[in-house]
């Protein structure tokens, strides 16, 4: 009888201590929250924000996929996942060129089969680029799956880029010369400063 009541006396005790704990815990967990600046749940970021980046999910675990199929079957023995991730980095890329700025007044027909083409494009072209890298590399895995991972985060980087300059220079932040370029021309005349 002697230990249940310890028990009990010590579940008093930490109960007791709750009050006390349980707002210092939340008080903590909202200044981390605050310091990540998560975008509060709304149709349109999750449309356009937490798709497109569950996307990137997809889009890094099908590089996995591609370079290293054996830690595929391993993890998902029943089916072959390489189709849903895919699709998944598909409609996400698609969500997130949906979304952008200087496609934003283009007709919804348009509009949609930019972001069709676009976020096909992208995990397609990647795919084929991981199979030839593949082949190079041959029986590495390890090596593979950090190639893999490595290249899909500079497409993804290259891409953004791209995207962040064009929208650029459709809000006129980027005054494009007025000579076009020419490879002979002075080089330092035709620099854009962003």
């Amino acid at each position: 009888m002697d230990v249940l009541e310890k028990i009990y006396i010590n579940f008093k005790r930490q109960i007791s201590n709750v009050p006390v704990i349980v707002p210092r815990t939340i008080e903590y967990f909202n200044k981390s929250v605050n310091k990540i600046r998560i975008p509060p749940f709304t149709k349109d970021n999750v449309l356009f924000y937490y798709l497109p980046l569950q996307g990137i999910v997809s889009y890094t675990t099908l590089s996995v996929s591609v370079m290293n199929p054996h830690l595929m079957v391993r993890l998902f023995p029943q089916r072959d996942v390489t189709d849903v991730l895919f699709l998944s980095a598909s409609s996400g890329a698609g969500l997130w060129l949906w979304a952008r700025p200087h496609i934003a007044t283009a007709a919804p027909a348009r509009r949609f089969s930019w972001a069709l083409l676009g976020g096909c494009l992208w995990p397609l072209g990647s795919i084929f680029l991981w199979a030839i890298l593949r082949s190079s590399i041959g029986q590495r895995p390890f090596i593979g799956t950090m190639l893999g991972v490595a290249t899909g985060a500079t497409l993804t980087n290259i891409a953004l880029d791209y995207f962040n300059y064009v929208e650029l220079m459709f809000c006129g932040e980027v005054r494009l010369p007025e000579e076009p370029y020419s490879p002979h021309s002075d080089d330092e005349k035709y620099d854009i400063d962003i």
